[in-house]
This record gives C-alpha cells, structure tokens and sequence, in this order.
C-alpha cells in the first residue's frame, strides 16, 4: 500500500510541473475536465498527425511602462517554462493541435474595431471555454474570494471584451473578456509566419490604436508555425 501511495503522489507531482509550465509541452486529451464542455475533435484532426495538443500559454498584464512619454500599457506576455516572456515571435508545431489558454489581469474593457471580433472563429466547434474572475483571492466582494465558474460560448459581448488573440490568416479569433481566463483549441496547417494582431483599441492616442497597439511583443507579433 505504501509503495502504491508513493507512485501517486510522485504521478501528481510530475504531471502539476508538466501543467504548470504552460508553453511547449504535450499534456493530456482534448476534453475539458471539470470545465463544463468536453470538445470532440476526430473530425479536426489529422489521421497522420499527432493527437495530443501542444499547449500555448498567454498572459495579458496591465501597468507595463511602454516609454515615459506614452506610460503604461498593456501587453501580452509568453509564458514558458522559464517565465514570462516576450510574445513577439510565437513558435508553433505545424499540422498539430494546439490548446491556447489566456490568462487576462486587464479589467478594462475595449470594443473591437470591428464588430465581427466579438465572435469566436477557427477554434474547434468554434467555442471557447471562460472562466472568470482571475482576482479570486482578491479583497474584493463580501468574502473576499469570487468564483463565477466557466462556460463554453461562440461570442463574447462588446462590452465585456478587453483584448482579442487574432490570426487573420488563420481565421482565428478568440475574444478576450476583462479579468478572465480563456482556453481554446485549433489547429495549424502548413509551416509559415503569420501575423497576430490584437483587434481592440487598447493602445495610447485618441483612437487608442498607438504605442502597444502598433509593437511586436505587445499587441502584435508573429506565429512562426515550422
């Protein structure tokens, strides 16, 4: 019995620093555990590919000094096994599943430029899994910690939406609500460079679409697919 314990605590230790790690690793099937939505993807995936997905991991921080002229803005961040890091050039396995988790820490909202971002596209089912709120353990609220749970949608209102993930070439779009944390899958195809975009004016100047707007590794940036 002793030795059975052992092998399960040692199991649950590996695969906590496996999840934990976010970019770059092969975890799990395509379900959605205790998340309210299981996506099936046998029609979506390749015969020949691999079945397990890569996981892609973003984090979306607010007060980040763009220049002491413009000040803070927001920006997307990598995370990788060794930490945040800049999201300007994002690799990708090519013809393999992909599972994208965004984690926001922005509680502003901005409404896309165009109406058509508010909607989930190039995901599999075309939905995305939300859960919110990411301050659970702030000293907001009568208890201190709230928990809204998480829901499969196909689109998010304008006015909940703080940044989008957009791959124009790739026909993906996944919105983004203020203080949340979104988790989709998709695929990609052939090997290239493909621009991503955040399509929500959430830059400096009248229009809101300078500084971060306008700079790789803040709100745009490549994915390199090889």
């Amino acid at each position: 019995m002793m030795g059975k314990q052992m092998k399960t605590t040692v199991g649950l230790i590996v695969l906590g620093l496996v999840l934990s790690t976010g970019l770059g690793y092969y975890v799990g099937t395509i379900s959605i555990p205790q998340r309210g939505a299981t996506i099936t993807t046998s029609a979506s995936v390749s015969s020949s590919g691999p079945t397990s997905p890569y996981v892609l991991t973003l984090v979306i921080t607010t007060e980040n000094l763009f220049n002491p002229s413009v000040g803070d803005q927001p920006t997307y961040y990598l995370l990788g096994p060794n930490g945040l890091q800049s999201s300007a050039n994002i690799t990708l396995p090519a013809n393999h599943m992909i599972e994208v988790v965004i984690t926001n820490y922005d509680t502003g909202n901005a409404i896309p430029t165009v109406p058509k971002y508010e909607n989930v596209s190039g995901t599999v089912n075309g939905t995305m899994s939300v859960a919110s709120n990411n301050g659970v353990n702030s000293t907001e609220g009568p208890s201190g910690i709230v928990i809204t749970g998480s829901q499969a949608v196909s689109s998010i209102s304008p006015a909940l939406i703080s940044h989008t993930f957009t791959v124009p070439r790739l026909n993906l779009n996944i919105p983004v609500a203020a203080n949340s944390t979104s988790m989709a899958y998709f695929m990609t195809g052939a090997p290239g460079t493909y621009a991503w975009n955040c399509m929500t004016p959430c830059g400096s100047g009248s229009n809101g679409l300078g500084a971060s707007m306008e700079t790789p590794g803040w709100m745009s940036g490549s994915v390199v697919i090889s």
